[in-house]
């Protein structure tokens, strides 16, 4: 059984849901921990510079653990 790691501020995650208008797949940056909910840092394109989505935690991914 695989164990889930708690992802925290700072660490790098992909959405495993899509959120609003970003897709399956694309990655953003813990900025807030909220417990279950998560605020992500999302970079976007030229007509989306950045856009920050409260994701809920079953919706996401670990890819990267910031180390302190």
């Amino acid at each position: 059984m695989a164990v889930r790691q708690e992802i925290e501020e700072i660490d790098v995650v992909v959405l495993t849901e899509a959120v609003g208008h970003w897709p399956v797949g694309a990655e953003g940056t813990v900025v807030m921990d909220f417990g279950e909910e998560k605020l992500l840092e999302m970079a976007g394109e030229v007509e989306d510079p950045l856009d920050l989505p409260v994701v809920h935690r079953d919706k996401l991914r670990l890819i990267e653990k910031y180390h302190r």
